[in-house]
């Protein structure tokens, strides 16, 4: 009995400190969502929790455009170490136009042909068919070149695409850089293994989202 009484307190208290913990983390969750909601009615948008078997987040919808922050279980069981849960986060607005894209430099240092082909595979899996025929242009400042990579399929299309302002706030932007591309399907920004969940961040993506209206 003596043995078993020190056990039964540690349980106890484990168990307190358990609960303790998802009370606080549901206060936390409650708290966001009545500070995206004060946001959404402050600029007029539509804010609609997602909660779906395998998928979780939020969309934020304004007449321009359509935000959507998401987990996504692919409802399989993961291996030690790994999980089965994908992030993203992707604003898309319905403009479509010639095709472009702009996206985080990859290092190809004594990658040689293989960085090349690397380079194309994302390209490939970004814009699919409509990635033919884009070459990567060298425009904007040096600390620009240095951190993003521009594609399009004509060079003068960059002096209509970069702008200071939006130059800028994409190196100034922390954290995953966000891959920008504008095809026949629309204006699409998306930050893959990223879900935003802070207001600050939300409107911060919504501001660059809205610096190519």
């Amino acid at each position: 009995m003596n043995d078993i009484l020190p056990n039964l307190i540690v349980l106890a208290v484990l168990a307190l400190i358990g609960a303790g913990i998802f009370l606080l983390v549901r206060h936390k969750q409650a708290e966001n969502d009545q500070e995206i909601t004060r946001m959404a009615a402050e600029h007029g948008w539509t804010y609609e929790p997602i909660h779906e078997p395998l998928a979780w987040g939020l969309r934020l919808k304004s007449p321009e455009w359509i935000l959507e922050a998401v987990s996504r279980s692919s409802g399989q069981e993961s291996g030690p170490g790994s999980s089965d849960v994908a992030m993203s986060t992707t604003w898309h607005a319905d403009a479509p136009g010639s095709t472009w894209l702009i996206g985080g430099r990859t290092s190809q240092a004594n990658l040689g042909g293989f960085g090349d082909r690397l380079t194309r595979q994302v390209l490939q899996h970004a814009l699919g068919a409509q990635a033919g025929g884009l070459s990567e242009i060298q425009a904007g400042s040096e600390p620009f070149r240095r951190k993003y990579m521009l594609w399009a399929q004509d060079p003068a299309q960059a002096e209509k695409i970069l702008s200071p302002t939006l130059e800028s706030t994409l190196l100034a932007w922390n954290g995953q850089p966000p891959l920008i591309k504008r095809s026949s399907s629309g204006l699409t920004i998306e930050l893959r293994g990223v879900r935003l969940k802070k207001t600050a961040d939300i409107l911060m993506l919504v501001r660059l989202g809205e610096l190519f209206n």
